[in-house]
């Protein structure tokens, strides 16, 4: 799988396309973010695992967005909500340069 996933990547870049890599479930990677949402940035283990998927995905650490699932949770927690609104912000900042860049380059 994690094959396939490099191909598909590997292709997009070719074309240009910005990549961005969700991890998910950062809570259950760590006991001290599973406690603390906000220590996500600073925790040793959650940028350990977003090294490992850099380097299995090839995708760079500044495109990996640890965000914590609502897996087991039916209300919304501020925390995770803005952890996912960062996340979405982004790609849409990417995919609007990425837009403007195919206009304006025809």
């Amino acid at each position: 799988m994690i094959q396939k996933i490099k191909k598909v990547r590997e292709k997009a870049r070719d074309f240009g396309i910005p990549q961005v890599t969700i991890m998910t479930m950062v809570d259950e990677a760590c006991p001290l973010v599973k406690d603390d949402l906000e220590k996500i940035y600073t925790s040793k283990k959650i940028k350990e695992k977003m090294q490992e998927c850099s380097n299995k995905l090839g995708v760079p650490m500044n495109c990996i967005y640890p965000v914590k699932n609502y897996h087991e949770k039916i209300t919304n927690e501020l925390n995770a909500d803005i952890l996912i609104l960062m996340a979405v912000a982004d790609i849409i900042s990417f995919a609007n340069d990425y837009i403007e860049d195919q206009i304006y380059t025809e």
